[in-house]
Formats: structure tokens, sequence, C-alpha cells
């Protein structure tokens, strides 16, 4: 038996600076890695559910909607509550404006008040284009940089919208700023040095928007039923979606090339399971949330006028580029998160 103290010693340090492997001591891999291999091949993984709780807090909610109720029952104008319950699927802020104007205001304020609620709608339904003109680029490397902005607006469009946006209260809004924000730089008049130092700051803002978007899915268990189990929170999620896919796949403004596309979709969804621990198919909630509320059987249950409108808004929105890109962005990680199954 050795019991030369000076030998155990040796022992002990030798032992300390030896690598501690994974067998060892599990190390929890850091989120840029995560994030780095999200953007690789987007998926539904996440750890939400197996730590802290983040419960919403509804009150202010709550609140507002309240709010919007005590205007909408004192507005003596029919047409004027019915633009409301329209626009407020767009813009809350807007439609409770509008209201509170209804109710605070005169019988001749009503017909102006109508008119602004009918512009805004047909306003903020239309998606700003990005109006990039690669002739009127003369820098090269404000034209690098804006090459680059295009990408991560495009992320941001038509992937990183379709995760969950609490207290969202604009439709789009996000993506709507900044395709606003790059217009106006690109075709403001101003110095070249400050177009790049503003385009680097939006640059900037989108990526860090997108990460902060990602990484709210991947470890917060928010979601605007309160759930508070991942199990529960994939049931609820996969049975609203497929509900929706089912009433898309009968709307006749969709080709047989989108009903094959839907058709896909639905069949990968079913594919997942909702007792899957690593899967959160809650990361499609603000797609199906945007385009859902516009769907076709909404139309159908309207009455007069609102008909109309309701008509232009679900042909608006569906026949657009976003939607479609959306889509295909969902069925793409969609696949990813069934073939990952298979390492899980």
């Amino acid at each position: 038996m050795v019991s030369d103290p000076f030998f155990l010693l040796f022992v002990f340090s030798v032992f300390l600076s030896a690598p501690l492997h994974s067998q060892w001591f599990g190390k929890e891999t850091s989120f840029e890695t995560i994030w780095n291999e999200f953007q690789k091949e987007p998926s539904l993984h996440s750890i939400a559910f197996k730590k802290e709780t983040y419960p919403i807090l509804r009150e202010i909610e709550t609140k507002q909607e309240e709010e919007f109720q005590y205007y909408q029952n004192l507005c003596k104008s029919n047409e004027i509550r019915d633009l409301s319950d329209i626009l407020k699927q767009i813009s809350f802020y807007d439609a409770l404006l509008h209201i509170r104007r209804c109710a605070e205001g005169k019988k001749e304020d009503l017909l102006p008040i109508e008119k602004d609620s009918k512009k805004r709608i047909f306003d903020l339904i239309l998606f700003p284009k990005l109006e990039i003109l690669p002739n009127e680029i003369t820098n090269d490397e404000i034209y690098s940089l804006v090459r680059e902005l295009l990408r991560e607006w495009e992320k941001t469009v038509y992937l990183f919208s379709n995760f969950y946006k609490p207290h969202e209260v604009l439709f789009l809004g996000k993506e709507r700023e900044y395709s606003l924000t790059m217009n106006r730089i690109l075709y403001s008049e101003m110095p070249e040095s400050k177009r790049k130092t503003l385009l680097l700051r939006l640059l900037q803002d989108i990526k860090s928007h997108q990460k902060s978007t990602y990484q709210l899915f991947y470890y917060s268990n928010q979601n605007p039923w309160n759930l508070k189990t991942l199990k529960l929170e994939n049931e609820k999620s996969k049975s609203i979606f497929l509900e929706i896919l089912k009433l898309w796949k009968l709307d006749p403004i969709f080709s047989n090339t989108q009903r094959s596309q839907l058709n896909d979709l639905e069949i990968c969804l079913a594919k997942i399971p909702s007792d899957q621990t690593k899967i959160r198919i809650f990361g499609f909630f603000g797609f199906f949330h945007d385009y859902g509320r516009f769907g076709y059987e909404n139309q159908i249950g309207a009455l007069g006028s609102n008909q109309t409108r309701l008509q232009y808004i679900h042909q608006t929105l569906f026949q657009s580029h976003h939607f479609q890109k959306r889509l295909e962005n969902v069925m793409i990680s969609c696949k990813n998160s069934v073939e990952s199954q298979k390492e899980l």
C-alpha cells in the first residue's frame, strides 16, 4: 500500500489536470451553438418547459379589450363598429383610436372617421414593397451592405415571423417597420457616410430581433393559452394548425399546387408526436395566427359590406409573397423536425 503523501498529492493533481469529458459531467450546449445550428437548418427544437416558467401576464390585454368594448358600446355608428372589428384584427391600437373617436365625436364627425377607418385597413393590409434599385446604388460598400440587409430582411419576414410574437398589436408590425425604414434610408437625400451608418444600425437591429425571437421560442414556455407542459401545448398547437389547414384546403383561392403544399404540410405536422419532448410545434403559431384569422370561413359568415371587405383582405393576404414564402419556410422547418426525431 502506498503511503507516501507526496505520491498521493501527485496522483490527485494529475486527476485534476485531466480533461473532464462529457461522460463525467454533461456540458450544456451554448445558445450561440444552438443559434448557429438553427440558421443552417431551421427546426422546432426547443427546451422550453424544462427550466423556469414564464407565465403570461394578461392584465394589460384584458384591460385593453375592456376599453375597446366600452367605446364600441358607446359608438352610435354600426358601420364604424364593423370597421373597427376588422381593423382590430390588423392593428389593435388603430381600432381603439377610431372606435374612441366615434364614441366621443359628434354626428358630423362620423363620416370622416368611417373614411379614415377604411383607409387605414387598406394601408395596413398591403405589406410595403422593398424598393431596391441596384442601378441607383453607386457606392460599392453600400451595395454590399444592402445585399446583406436584403438577406436578413427575407429571413425576418419569411422565417422568424412564423414564431410567436407576444403582445403584438400590428399585423407584421416589426417586418413592416424594417421595410419602411430601409426604403427611407436608401432613397432619402443624405451623405453616403450617414446612409452607411444607418444601414449598419438597421442590420444590427434586424439580427438582434431575429436572435431574441428565436431565444424566446427556444427557452420560454410562453403561449397564449398559458399551458404548463410541452405535451399540452403540442396537442393544442397541433389540433389548431391541422384544423386551419383543413379549412384552407377547401378555400377556392388556392391553386392546385398550393393545395398540394398545404396537404404536404398537414401530413408533415401529423408525423410529429405531441409527446415529443424536444420538438415544440408551437413554433408555427405566428404563421397560422396571422392568416388563420382571415380565413375563407370568416367572410362566409360576414354580412353586407363586411363580407366584401373581408373578401378583399383575404385575397390580398393569401395571394401575397409573404404568405407563400412563409408557407415554404414552415414546410422546411417541419421536414427538418420530422427528420431530426431519429436523432433525438
